[in-house]
């Protein structure tokens, strides 16, 4: 199967304000001691990881056959403040860990609930981009 791209060109112009116009949608990043007009880009991250499990679930019980009348994913992480203040640090900067926890409402037992987690979180992008090293480049224009 080809690959496919994602694009996403945000500017930040004012403030802590950061836009981002992706397809029909303006996406809206801010700090609260800004203009406070959208979550921080680390709530924005945890939110994307649990937007995409949710939906990975969805698929997965099509797939298998079986309703799936919802589903609530509970993201918590512990951050490293250290790094994004400039500070040295042995920890990783950013994120140190990372806890998922996932309301399944379906007909499945515990172990079933579990299971299906676990093939939901193993076919999730986003999931798997945490768990193993991605290349990122970065360079001026």
């Amino acid at each position: 199967m080809a690959d496919k791209i994602y694009h996403v060109r945000s500017s930040m112009t004012e403030g802590w304000k950061v836009t981002a116009q992706v397809r029909d949608h303006t996406l809206v990043i801010d700090q609260p001691s800004g203009g406070n007009e959208g979550a921080n880009p680390l709530e924005t991250f945890l939110f994307s990881l649990a937007g995409c499990i949710s939906t990975i679930a969805k698929m997965v019980a099509r797939e298998e056959k079986f309703e799936l009348r919802g589903i609530e994913v509970d993201v918590k992480a512990v951050l490293n403040p250290a790094g994004l203040v400039g500070k040295e640090s042995d920890d990783p900067i950013g994120f140190k860990s990372f806890e998922v926890v996932a309301d399944i409402d379906a007909d499945l037992s515990d172990e079933q609930k579990q299971q299906f987690l676990d093939k939901t979180c193993h076919r999730c992008p986003i999931h798997d981009n945490l768990l193993r090293a991605t290349l990122v480049e970065h360079r001026p224009a």
